[in-house]
């Protein structure tokens, strides 16, 4: 549920929990898109919590095609202001006080002959935040409402944009091709080995012929800060490269064991072979430490502004190897190296917030300040500075915040009345 604050005419805090997630949801589904059965099944969990729901998502399901292009517009457009429109229009109807007033956003019981701005303005409210529409609201006759999906709105100067699908592959010769401006297809030849832009931030390996080989030559695929990619590496494991990050690699694995190397963040799923175990050597701030896996999927987070490397398993099992010191994961369990080479084992950790970038959010629950702020930092290109006395404190209750949302928009929902933040351009001031 998404509450509102308003104390006069600027003052706007976003308490989220699941916005962020349902409305993703509710505009593929008004789209006829289709839908994971997760998300099926918490599409159905949130219709159940409240009656008027189904009905109002259905009757905008059953409007014509304007609407479905209006949500696609949505999706595209700032929403810094949408909540004026919004607030104004509940303002005027009595339904939401402007000064010192809580509200959760409307979700109103629709009685036949109800106006039709109430159900639009309760969709819009389920898809303004991550969806970033820009709708104004009018009444027309008879109580009747024309939504009127406004041009693109330009972000503000001061404002930084989300990062995307950006990456610069460097071949076994020192060739760098930037993969943020190259088409889809073929990229590059290694060896035996076509390399294959596959779209939508995809990058593949695969085999040209089997005449040549392809073994003593590395590739590095690298993403600049506010960029990600993904990659399919020649045996079939998938890598997910997070921002700030690289990885480099054979372009033909061979011998007895499958290895890669990585600075940075990443998720893997490994292919099974159990006849050729797959290693990642992490190097993080000088210092080298081994990951040893058969098949399975697991989190790296070994940046050099972090305390602590950390390993996460989702499945299977993985050995970390740091020196002397060793530890065998079971899923849900997270090995932590920290800056002295002390090295422990988490157990029951929270794996989809600590996979969540993968999936295209932010999960900041029990996160530090200093955490987030480099989180941002990675993903929306800035620099942070503090100012003045900042309380230590942790970010709890926050849920799942999109990573495609203006930092201005993520910002508003982390202040409170300890934190502020001041955005100039790539400049971001922390301070109380």
């Amino acid at each position: 549920m998404l509450a509102v604050t308003w104390a006069g005419e600027e003052k706007c805090k976003y308490f989220m929990e699941h916005s962020f997630d349902i409305d993703r949801i509710v505009i593929k589904y008004v789209r006829e898109e289709d839908l994971s059965p997760e998300e099926t099944a918490f599409l159905q969990q949130w219709l159940k919590a409240d009656p008027s729901r189904e009905g109002m998502i259905n009757d905008i399901r059953n409007q014509t095609d304007w609407m479905k292009d209006s949500l696609k517009q949505m999706q595209q457009t700032s929403h810094s202001r949408i909540w004026e429109q919004l607030s104004s229009r509940l303002e005027e109807e009595g339904s939401w006080k402007s000064e010192s007033a809580v509200v959760e956003t409307p979700v109103v019981p629709l009685a036949a002959g109800a106006r039709w701005w109430r159900r639009i303005a309760a969709a819009v409210a389920v898809a303004a935040i991550a969806g970033g529409g820009y709708w104004a609201i009018r009444n027309g006759s008879r109580g009747a409402v024309v939504p009127e999906v406004q041009p693109q709105v330009a972000a503000r100067a001061t404002d930084a944009q989300p990062g995307g699908n950006k990456a610069t592959l460097t071949l076994s010769n020192g060739q760098q091709i930037n993969l943020d401006n190259s088409g889809n297809g073929v990229v590059a030849s290694q060896g035996n080995m076509n390399v294959t832009k596959l779209g939508d931030g995809q990058l593949a390996y695969k085999k040209a012929s089997e005449d040549l080989t392809a073994a003593a030559l590395f590739n590095t695929l690298s993403t600049p800060r506010a960029g990600q990619f993904t990659l399919t590496l020649p045996d079939g494991s998938r890598v997910w490269l997070n921002n700030a990050s690289s990885i480099r690699y054979p372009v033909a694995f061979s011998g007895g064991s499958r290895e890669v190397e990585l600075t940075g963040e990443a998720y893997f799923e490994v292919a099974k072979d159990a006849s050729h175990p797959f290693r990642v050597a992490v190097k993080k701030g000088g210092k080298n430490s081994t990951i040893e896996v058969l098949g399975t999927s697991f989190n790296i987070m070994a940046y050099d502004d972090e305390g602590s490397e950390r390993t996460t398993l989702v499945e299977g099992s993985v050995r970390f190897v740091n020196g002397a010191a060793s530890t065998l994961l079971k899923p849900e369990e997270q090995s932590v190296l920290d800056e002295k080479g002390s090295l422990k084992t988490l157990d029951h950790v929270n794996v989809a917030e600590i996979t969540a970038w993968k999936n295209g959010f932010f999960h900041f629950d029990h996160a530090s300040l200093q955490s987030v702020m480099r989180q941002l930092a990675r993903w929306y290109d800035v620099d942070v500075q503090y100012e003045g006395k900042i309380e230590e404190q942790q970010f709890n209750g926050m849920g799942k915040i999109q990573r495609n949302l203006p930092l201005s928009v993520v910002l508003k929902g982390l202040e409170n009345e300890h934190i502020h933040f001041q955005l100039n351009g790539r400049e971001l001031v922390v301070k109380p």
